[in-house]
């Protein structure tokens, strides 16, 4: 009896050689698979959260301009702040002209490529658009941001 139960325990310890390093590969392919996962779960976060930034940033200057008009209604219902697609402000003569400078050099300062326009009509009416470049988009898209208010 003896004898043929060590038989039986040499077989099965042959046939068993090798599979606990088998399991740990496996586990270790498993695991890599999973944790390179998760670095593009954070790289996808890094852009959502750099996109949403800018987002804020656009809103914000758009309401700091519509402020800045509702501080000076006349020039703003005579058209002094209707400005066409740029990034660069009309000089330092008037208020409306410093406020434009000012304000289109914070848009590019905080945007990629930041350029905005502004048109008011006669009711007082004001659109104001702020677009940049969405560098993570695939063909490098503009992201737009369109405010509109009326001046009361």
């Amino acid at each position: 009896m003896k004898s043929s139960s060590v038989f039986l325990r040499k077989n099965f310890k042959s046939s068993q050689s090798g599979v606990a390093l088998m399991e740990v590969l496996i586990a270790f392919f498993i695991l890599s698979i999973g944790l390179l996962g998760l670095a593009a779960l954070q790289v996808k976060t890094v852009q959502f959260n750099q996109g949403s930034y800018q987002r804020s940033q656009a809103t914000v200057a758009a309401y700091d301009m519509l402020d800045r008009m509702r501080l000076n209604k006349t020039a703003a219902s005579s058209g002094a702040y209707n400005i066409a697609w740029t990034d660069t402000g009309p000089g330092t003569g008037t208020m409306p002209e410093k406020d434009l400078t000012s304000w289109l050099a914070s848009i590019k300062g905080n945007l990629p490529n930041g350029q905005a326009s502004i048109e008011c009509d006669i009711y007082k009416i004001c659109d104001i658009n702020i677009r940049w470049i969405d560098r993570f988009a695939a063909a490098n898209t503009w992201e737009v941001l369109t405010v509109s208010a009326q001046l009361l």
